[in-house]
């Protein structure tokens, strides 16, 4: 009895198939196209699928936001390199010469010195004397301006008022920017630099050499380079329509940090598939 059970139960066994599963096929992962936006096809899992490599007009553009904002304009601390170029433009371009002819003419006009004449042999030698004052003042400047770390260009106040650009030229003449963000420190560079060059040519070839008449014609110095700065806020600025500053408005403003740049997205694995319904076994026949 025993036995014909067990073989009752192995022939039912072997009758039974064995349960199918069936997979459903997973969706193929499309590559996107190459558009404007994302130049670069990348599968929609890649870990670089959601990033976008910035062009150098975008990375420019950010910098620029960055950085603090003096006068109007963005600020950024010259090198060595940038001071050298306005060392040079000041001391032997067309402001320099600008400046060196307009003292010269009062000179002429003065007739001082008075043993040079007013002809033009004399117009000649007071326009070479004027020529070296000008660049013994832009070397005397550049040195202590490499010394002290002091930036010593000119930011002319665009949009500004007429009080503020004409404070804005005469806190040059006694102030320096040191730091990143262009704050203005007190500094007696300008003054030293500008007395230098008149007293050093009073002192050694003109008539007299006479240090105190170097000290007085100094003033000339003075008004020259104040005058220039005032036609460049007045005149030579006007060409750009800039927006107008509000006397309210501060005129150093922080730049905007830069975003740091996403972290690249995980890759994001495919939707588990559920488990399929168990299959019915086939009635077996009857033997």
């Amino acid at each position: 009895m025993a036995l014909s059970w067990s073989l009752a139960c192995t022939r039912a066994l072997a009758q039974t198939p064995a349960p199918q599963t069936t997979f459903e096929p997973a969706a193929p992962a499309t590559q996107t196209a190459p558009s404007a936006e994302n130049p670069t096809p990348s599968l929609p899992h890649a870990p670089g699928a959601a990033l976008r490599a910035r062009t150098p007009e975008e990375t420019e553009a950010k910098r620029i936001n960055s950085l603090t904002q003096i006068n109007g304009r963005p600020y950024q601390r010259p090198t060595h390199r940038d001071q050298f170029h306005d060392y040079v433009r000041d001391s032997y371009g067309w402001p320099a010469f600008a400046r060196t002819t307009a003292r010269t003419l009062y000179s002429e006009a003065r007739g001082h010195p008075t043993s040079w004449g007013q002809d033009f042999p004399g117009f000649m030698q007071r326009f070479g004397s004027n020529v070296a004052v000008t660049a013994i003042n832009g070397n005397v400047r550049f040195a202590m301006e490499t010394i002290f770390g002091e930036d010593m260009k000119y930011i002319p106040c665009h949009g500004c008022s007429a009080k503020r650009k004409i404070m804005n030229t005469l806190l040059a003449e006694v102030s320096a920017r040191h730091y990143e963000d262009g704050r203005r420190f007190f500094t007696l560079t300008p003054v030293i630099s500008d007395f230098s060059g008149p007293i050093i040519a009073n002192t050694f070839w003109y008539p007299n050499h006479n240090p105190i008449d170097g000290v007085i014609g100094t003033r000339t110095v003075f008004a020259t380079r104040i005058g220039q700065r005032l036609f460049t806020e007045f005149v030579w600025e006007r060409r750009h329509h800039d927006r107008k500053i509000q006397d309210n408005e501060r005129l150093i403003k922080p730049g905007k940090p830069q975003p740091a740049a996403p972290p690249a997205p995980l890759p994001v694995p495919p939707p588990a598939q559920p488990d399929p319904p168990p299959t019915q076994p086939a009635p077996s026949a009857k033997p």
